[in-house]
């Protein structure tokens, strides 16, 4: 059997190999915070969407900002508007039938396509067309359209940025009353709001048009329907075209602005706290305004507010209300520490809302207990030498921190590994029992699903039934990581080996996985580091090193020693539904590996595949352990069971949550109902630091 690999996983942002650089922070502790919701810079976090919805229960002020100035929009009314830069896009279907249009809007939405259906009226008549995407070129585009009709059999049509404009207008209601003339006569006209030197316009223009040579015959279509107006090729580089959106019931505007420019968006005063929220991300709320752009050729969405009232929803996203207030203090001085020390890392935001840098899912996760801890610590700060620290956290500590050797591979002064009672998430976990079938398959049941009997087995084991129609035998202790064996009916006759917490913060299992999982996971992280194969069946998975706080430093597989970029992606390697390991802290049971200590004190090593038999003292052997079964039990002698397979299996069994630098969240937990302030938890945690104002 292997040691024990033991770990945790980092809930507050990645780690990041210059923790001694002392970055100076470029916001101050009173000042606003910049925090990317949707960016796309190429690294750190990188998630887009084509457009966003915005709602605001007191309305909605917007704001178009260019290069000559800023102006403000006129109300349009409504608590809802959607927002998209003003490119390349895609027209799937248009048709007077709104049925259709969301049967085709669901079609694209299934394939994980954006899918949104504008209202338009033309020629006296409502269509509905349903459009996707936004694209940089007219290439990218018609190649998506090629692959949407590959996929649907819906033909698509590229549209463009390109357009005429049909005149200035002296007021909102104006523009509005010539666009709806010459959308009688049947041609695609929207109302544009223009910043011109400073000051808004009001225009109307036509088309949504790919090419110049598009523009000229619109030119001549638009002239010959509706002649007395002043056809030109429109040219502003700050605007935003008004179009409309089926939005549930109803329909709401939708601003197509310049990619030259940006929208600020913000709820108007009203009410005792006006908040924005953001349709697409959660549909969550925030303080603040949003300020939206094109920026590295995506949409850009950033929640901009007071530096403090941002920590209100990190604390609450990183800990839970109703936590002890010293523990909450605790993560408020390290959300503080992080995000000041992160300078202007997106270029036009400071740090993501996700656990790149650290999680932030607005006003929802605040509360009275939360505000109190991050008010009371206003301004507060981590430093070391008279710099700020690389403010670190995660879940669970597993029983012990990490040394900086065990994640990153270098020492960190002030991170030394250090006792971290953190044991609280086994405490109170459910419950569930390790089971044998009659047939001899062995797996996993929530103990709330089984009925005792009383009865007891030869050798003292207790017998159940399954109390429950539909009970799933899982491969694990949980429903959200082990896989489903079987499904059992009522009434089924189970026998008990044991009884185990289910997967918590501290204490974990992944697996089993058989030799050519193991192979597939360990020889595709081979590859992603160019580094030597082991086979297609991996027969032996030991760790060869651990760090001071028992943490994985190497391994090998078949021999071969596992490449890695730090030792905490060790975890990375070995993955089971999307999810990687939850720490390098942790055991591999070779399951197909074991010794048999006979009668007479001879041993025999076990460590290939095939049948098993029972081997007795004058060499017999009786038939085949278990029948047809891979797994079967042996008992220990000192009590415990283990459980085997006839191949090769592996079982990883793992202490706490993330990397294991710095302070562990339910540790601090621990440490706050124990009395401790929360100046004590951050200096149990962080060594020779300070906490400063």
């Amino acid at each position: 059997m292997c040691k024990r690999w033991m770990g945790k996983i980092l809930t507050a942002g990645l780690l990041s190999a210059t923790l001694l650089t002392g970055q100076v922070p470029v916001e101050a502790a009173d000042s606003n915070i910049r925090v990317a919701l949707f960016i796309d810079t190429g690294q750190g976090y990188r998630g887009v969407v084509p457009a966003v919805t915005l709602t605001s229960g007191t309305g909605l002020e917007v704001t178009l900002s260019g290069s000559e100035g800023a102006v403000k929009l006129p109300a349009l009314g409504g608590n809802a508007a959607r927002f998209r830069t003003d490119e390349y896009h895609l027209l799937v279907t248009e048709t007077s039938d709104l049925n259709r249009a969301q049967q085709v809007a669901q079609q694209l939405s299934q394939r994980k396509w954006d899918a949104s259906i504008q209202a338009v009226q033309r020629g006296g008549q409502t269509l509905y067309q349903v459009v996707s995407g936004t694209y940089d070129t007219y290439q990218a585009a018609a190649a998506q359209a090629q692959t949407v009709a590959q996929a649907t059999g819906q033909q698509s049509a590229v549209k463009g940025p390109m357009r005429l404009e049909a005149g200035r207008f002296g007021s909102w209601q104006q523009a509005l009353d010539a666009q709806q003339a010459l959308a009688g006569a049947g041609l695609p006209a929207y109302p544009v709001l223009v910043a011109d030197n400073g000051k808004l316009e009001y225009a109307v223009w036509i088309g949504d048009e790919v090419s110049q040579d598009a523009v000229q015959s619109l030119a001549q279509k638009a002239a010959a329907a509706r002649p007395g107006y002043s056809y030109r090729a429109a040219a502003s580089r700050a605007y935003a075209v008004l179009k409309k959106d089926v939005y549930g019931s109803e329909t709401i505007w939708k601003y197509a602005f310049s990619p030259q420019a940006r929208l600020i968006v913000e709820p108007k005063k009203g009410g005792a706290l006006p908040l924005i929220g953001v349709e697409e991300r959660d549909q969550r709320k925030y303080r603040g305004k949003i300020e939206l752009s094109e920026y590295n050729g995506h949409l850009t969405v950033v929640n901009e507010l007071p530096l403090e009232q941002y920590l209100y929803g990190v604390v609450g996203s990183e800990m839970a209300a109703g936590w002890p207030l010293e523990a909450l203090k605790t993560q408020a001085v390290l959300a503080r520490t992080r995000a000041i020390s992160q300078g202007n890392k997106y270029g036009v935001a400071n740090v993501s809302d996700t656990v790149y840098e650290q999680a932030y899912y607005g006003y929802g996760r605040e509360s009275a207990d939360i505000r109190q801890a991050v008010d009371e610590t206003a301004g507060e700060v981590i430093r070391y030498r008279g710099k700020l620290v690389e403010s670190l956290y995660y879940s669970n500590a597993g029983g012990m921190t990490a040394d900086g050797t065990e994640a990153w591979g270098n020492p960190v002064p002030y991170l030394r590994p250090v006792p971290s009672e953190d044991r609280g998430p086994l405490e109170t976990a459910n419950r569930w029992y390790y089971v044998a079938l009659t047939d001899g398959t062995l797996g996993y049941v929530r103990s709330d699903l089984i009925r005792l009997n009383g009865g007891v087995n030869p050798v003292g084991l207790k017998q159940a039934v399954i109390a429950t129609e539909g009970t799933n035998l899982r491969s694990g202790p949980s429903t959200t990581y082990h896989r489903v064996l079987t499904t059992l009916p009522a009434g089924t006759q189970v026998t008990i080996i044991r009884e185990e917490a289910e997967e918590n913060a501290y204490a974990w299992t992944r697996g089993p996985f058989t030799g050519q999982e193991v192979a597939a996971m360990v020889n595709a992280s081979q590859d992603r580091n160019k580094a030597q194969r082991v086979g297609e069946t991996v027969e032996s998975l030991v760790v060869t090193e651990r760090g001071p706080s028992g943490r994985v430093l190497e391994m090998e597989a078949n021999g071969v020693t596992l490449k890695v970029s730090s030792p905490d992606a060790h975890r990375s390697i070995f993955t089971q539904g999307g999810g990687s390991l939850r720490s390098t802290k942790f055991d591999v049971e070779e399951m197909g590996t074991f010794t048999v200590l006979g009668a007479d004190g001879k041993r025999r090593e076990y460590t290939r595949g095939g049948s098993v038999a029972v081997l007795g003292a004058d060499g017999w052997e009786s038939p085949s352990t278990n029948g047809y079964s891979d797994q079967f039990l042996i008992y220990s002698g000192d009590g415990d069971w283990r459980t085997l397979s006839k191949q090769p299996m592996f079982l990883f069994r793992g202490y706490g949550f993330g990397h294991g630098l710095g302070v562990s969240q339910y540790g601090a937990k621990a440490m706050a109902e124990n009395g401790y302030d929360y100046k004590q938890i951050l200096q149990h945690y962080y060594q020779d630091v300070t906490i400063e104002r």
